[in-house]
């Protein structure tokens, strides 16, 4: 049994993927080869009235993940059996998964995926230097001040 959306939190550092089964087959083999012992998303929808199919339509055929983009474009999609995901299926998925989604992190100003001292320097510096960068703006007000600070201190606390 594979837990996919676990190897991808884990492995891969991708915390909110959002799996969605669409039809009763589907959802067993979601529930048993995606998504077990998983506290990540998945919305399921069973039956051909609920509105989720009208918006995958005509995508998300049975047995298919497909992947879309954030503005639910169509950038790629898969068949599989649901038996057990192989490596080349896998590698497939996170392929697309990684080419497609950027992984950004609250507060994380230099990138390396984690908060701590060394993003409150360079959110200084840039306060100190004038900038206006906006991967500094943890707020979202528009400026990068001293409450951006405050914000990326009460996340590394938390």
């Amino acid at each position: 049994m594979s837990n996919f959306q676990e190897e991808l939190r884990n492995d891969y550092g991708y915390e909110n993927v959002v799996i969605i089964a669409v039809g009763q087959s589907n959802i067993s083999g979601f529930n048993t080869n995606f998504t077990a012992n998983s506290d990540l998303p998945l919305v399921m929808d069973q039956f051909p009235s609920l509105p989720i199919r009208d918006q995958f339509y005509p995508y998300g055929q049975h047995k298919q993940i497909v992947f879309l983009d954030y503005d639910g474009n169509f950038i790629g999609e898969i068949t599989l059996s649901f038996s057990n995901l192989s490596i080349s299926e896998k590698n497939y998925m996170i392929d697309i998964i990684e080419t497609n989604y950027q992984q950004s992190v609250l507060g994380d100003i230099n990138g390396d995926l984690i908060v701590n001292v060394q993003d409150i320097i360079l959110i200084v510096n840039i306060i100190m230097n004038g900038q206006t960068d906006s991967v500094g703006d943890i707020n979202l007000d528009g400026i990068v001040n001293i409450l951006d600070v405050v914000q990326i201190v009460n996340i590394i606390l938390s």
